[in-house]
C-alpha cells in the first residue's frame, strides 16, 4: 500500500517542480540569414522561456521539436537559471517553416514555453544574380 503513496508524492512533486505561473505572451522576432556553403541545410536557433528543469521541460521540448516532420535535430542549450535558453534545430526548409517550429513550441503547455526570437540560417548555394 506504501508503493502508490510514494508514486502519487513524486508525480505531484515532479509535475510541480516543472509547473510555476504560466509566462505571459510575446511576439516572436524572426531573422533570417543566407550564408553559403557545400551542404544545403537550414539551422534554426530559438529563445525559449520557461525550462526550469532538464529532466522535465528541456525533455519535453525537445521531445515535441523531434516530432515535427522535417526536423532532423535538436539540441538545447540549458542553464537552470537562465531566463530564454536556446533551441538549436536543424530541418528540412521544404517541409516545415520556422514559424511551424514556433508554433509547436508554444503550444505546449497552453503557452508555457514562448519563444521571443528565432534565428534562421540557410546554408548553401548563394544565388547572386541581380
Amino acid at each position: 500500500m506504501r508503493f502508490p503513496s510514494l508514486l502519487a508524492l513524486f508525480a505531484a512533486f515532479f509535475l510541480a517542480a516543472c509547473g510555476g505561473d504560466k509566462p505571459s505572451a510575446v511576439d516572436t522576432v524572426y531573422t533570417e540569414t543566407r550564408l553559403e556553403g557545400t551542404v544545403d541545410k537550414t539551422v534554426a536557433q530559438m529563445s525559449v522561456e520557461g525550462m526550469m528543469c532538464e529532466i522535465g521541460c528541456v525533455a519535453k521540448v525537445r521531445k515535441e521539436l523531434l516530432e515535427v516532420p522535417g526536423v532532423a535535430s535538436a539540441i538545447i542549450d540549458f542553464e537552470k537559471d537562465r531566463a530564454l535558453n536556446v533551441a538549436t534545430v536543424e530541418y528540412d526548409a521544404e517541409v516545415v517553416d520556422a514559424e511551424a517550429l514556433v508554433a509547436k513550441v508554444t503550444a505546449i503547455g497552453d503557452g508555457m514555453y514562448p519563444v521571443h526570437r528565432m534565428e534562421v540560417t540557410r546554408y548553401g548555394q548563394v544565388d547572386v544574380r541581380p
